[in-house]
């Protein structure tokens, strides 16, 4: 559990903001309790098992934050205007939730996350709840520039994650040990939390495989998909190597991937429905077939988590506004060969997007001798 994610006077005016599209939604109240979603408005990030943690923000007016006993001073710097209610263990939270929320009767809960007992429980006194991960979905996407610099400076970190990769990758490394190794790094540089996912050869052409004790061989492809959280927040970046000169179909891929990257980060301009991303990627991907299927979108928002949304897929019209950060991350990939992926952070500003890293992109060679 941390309490680093935002400055008091950061979260003192999510908190405003949250009460105006709550009272603008026809809410009485929303309760928040995604992890992410508490860090945002009040700096602390829990540790979210058995016991409830939550957030009130009524819109009249007053709220508070919910916890357990044992977590009250981690909320000691959360904004005035909230309430500090704890709990012990002879209860689960519920009532004091139910206590906060007394004389309100239109609810909203975050519907990706509150599970269905709590959801019951409130319902026994009476609240209507109604599905309202929007309200505050909205208000997270778009990042302020302290939240723009924090995705930048994880970046930074997964950069020289990447500088460690590739002079301590050589043939006879297996994946995990690789896994392994570059994750203690990123921990070590200050990361709180982190995911590296480098696959080698045909194992890549399944983008979300576990790592194996296979070996690095010469010839393979290597894609290397690492992500870091610091100081609450994510950057994460993925690029290609191969072992010894690329074979063509490497080069082929990997200059067709790179171009299909380019016309997507064109395609993140303020107002575009999330999906015409993914259809400039999509358009020039499908140019040859031969080359790879495409199997996932063109990426993901990310932020205090590192998958949220919009997603950049087609089924999403959510139109693109300044201040949101995408991944633009799109992929070939060949069965029995590897796959290729190449992956930016990028956020919208009010004119050309910009590109929080500085990660050269290229195809790296590595050596082909131990």
């Amino acid at each position: 559990m941390t309490v680093t994610e935002a400055p008091v006077n950061a979260a003192a005016a999510r908190i405003e903001r949250l009460r105006e599209a709550t009272a603008d939604a026809g809410l009485d109240a929303l309760v928040a309790t995604a992890d992410e979603s508490i860090a945002y408005l009040t700096g602390f990030r829990p540790l979210q098992l058995e016991r409830f943690f939550g957030v009130v923000v009524r819109a009249a007016g007053g709220g508070g934050v919910i916890v357990p006993r044992l977590d009250l001073g981690q909320v000691a710097a959360a904004p005035e205007s909230l309430e500090r209610v704890s709990y012990d263990a002879s209860s689960d939270g519920l009532p004091e939730l139910a206590g906060l929320l007394s004389g309100a009767r239109k609810v909203g809960v975050e519907e990706d996350h509150i599970v269905f007992a709590r959801s019951s429980a409130l319902a026994v006194h009476g609240l209507e709840l109604v599905p309202a991960g929007r309200v505050i979905g909205d208000l997270r996407a778009r990042k302020d520039a302290e939240e723009i610099e924090a995705v930048r400076r994880a970046c930074a970190l997964v950069e020289r994650s990447y500088g460690f990769a590739w002079n301590v990758l050589r043939p006879g490394m297996s994946e995990r040990e690789l896994n392994v190794r570059i994750e203690a790094f990123l921990r070590a540089e200050g990361a709180s939390a982190s995911h590296s996912l480098v696959l080698f050869g045909a194992n890549a052409a399944n983008p979300h495989a576990d790592p194996t004790e296979s070996v690095l061989t010469v010839g393979d492809v290597v894609c290397a998909d690492i992500s870091a959280c610091l100081d609450g927040y994510w950057g994460d970046l993925t690029r290609c190597a191969t072992v010894g000169p690329p074979s063509a179909w490497a080069r082929e891929a990997w200059a067709l991937v790179r171009d299909a990257q380019a016309a997507a980060i064109a395609a993140c301009v303020s107002g575009t429905p999330a999906r015409a991303v993914e259809l400039a990627e999509r358009r020039i991907l499908e140019t040859r077939p031969d080359l790879g299927e495409l199997l996932h979108g063109a990426g993901h928002a990310i932020g205090l988590a590192l998958h949220e949304p919009p997603f950049l897929v087609p089924r999403v019209e959510t139109p693109l506004a300044a201040g949101m950060i995408f991944t633009v991350e799109p992929g070939l990939y060949q069965s029995g060969l590897g796959g290729i992926r190449l992956e930016y952070d990028v956020v919208v500003r009010n004119g050309a997007p910009e590109i929080l890293s500085t990660l050269p992109l290229e195809l790296v060679e590595l050596a082909g001798s131990m």
